[in-house]
């Protein structure tokens, strides 16, 4: 599986309701620190940014799997842009996760479920409070 696909995996489990650019990058960033044998060594390079945990491949590929019609972007006014499966890309996870390692697919799955729960400030609080390391170049105010 590449990281792409782990991409389109977070966008799927997010049950039609779609992830904003930060739940995208913390859902994978989260996924890798939960269960990095099972993802493998083909994986994004998070750093530390503005607002934590950060590698802007992740826009790439959410761009890609948008031009191959398994994303849809959606850019609210005033707003970050949220990502969400298309029917074909719903399709596609479905044989994804079919063939990716249960553990992992369980895995991404809670860890969107509870991203889901959280705000914005919530979210990144949450992140630095785990991974201290990845606040070194926050620009959030706590």
């Amino acid at each position: 599986m590449t990281k792409k696909d782990w991409a389109l995996l977070a966008i799927s489990v997010a049950n039609g309701r779609g992830l904003s650019a930060v739940q995208l990058q913390k859902a994978l960033f989260l996924l890798e620190q939960g269960v990095p044998k099972e993802i493998g060594p083909d994986f994004y390079n998070f750093r530390p940014y503005n607002y934590g945990p950060f590698d802007s491949r992740v826009y790439t590929d959410a761009e890609s799997l948008s031009e191959n019609n398994l994303v849809t972007l959606i850019k609210p006014t005033g707003r970050y842009t949220v990502y969400n499966v298309t029917p074909e890309g719903a399709a596609r996870a479905q044989d994804l996760a079919s063939k990716a390692p249960p553990r992992a697919i369980q895995h991404l799955k809670a860890v969107v479920t509870w991203i889901q729960g959280l705000t914005f400030a919530q979210l990144v609080r949450a992140i630095y409070a785990q991974y201290p390391d990845m606040k070194a170049n926050s620009v959030f105010s706590f």
